[in-house]
């Protein structure tokens, strides 16, 4: 039975994108902490930092996932990009959210980054497949 929910396609779909998904945010939090480290300006303005961080993610997150998670063959590569990036502005928008939300409370740049990660991960992975790479 494991095996099987295991094999299943899109638990492996799933879990690509979560490899993906480390690597982009491997990239994002990298980024986002050395400007928010080693910036002065960046330490009182973390949405900026955030926002400059998502960028190289997301460029990250489309090159691969197409590739790899997704498997597309679709040749309208602009169509499908735009809506791979309104995806992510929505996703963007949602951990901007949660990040300023929970920095607020608790002004932990970690707890705040490891939250919205984590609550957004669900709206892009879903959104993706059902949007910008739908088969």
């Amino acid at each position: 039975m494991i095996k099987r929910v295991l094999n299943h396609p899109t638990v492996q779909q799933f879990s690509r994108f979560i490899t993906i998904g480390f690597l982009n945010t491997g990239l994002d939090w990298a980024i986002f902490f050395a400007l928010t480290s080693w910036v002065p300006f960046f330490t009182q303005h973390i949405l900026i930092a955030n926002a400059i961080s998502f960028v190289f993610g997301f460029t990250n997150s489309y090159i691969f996932n197409r590739r790899w998670t997704f498997k597309s063959q679709d040749a309208r590569v602009g169509r499908q990009l735009t809506v791979f990036l309104l995806i992510n502005l929505a996703g963007l928008g949602i951990s901007q959210t949660i990040l300023g939300t929970v920095y607020a409370v608790t002004s932990s740049r970690l707890i705040s980054k490891a939250t919205a990660v984590a609550l957004t991960l669900f709206w892009n992975y879903f959104a993706g497949r059902k949007f910008a790479f739908k088969k």
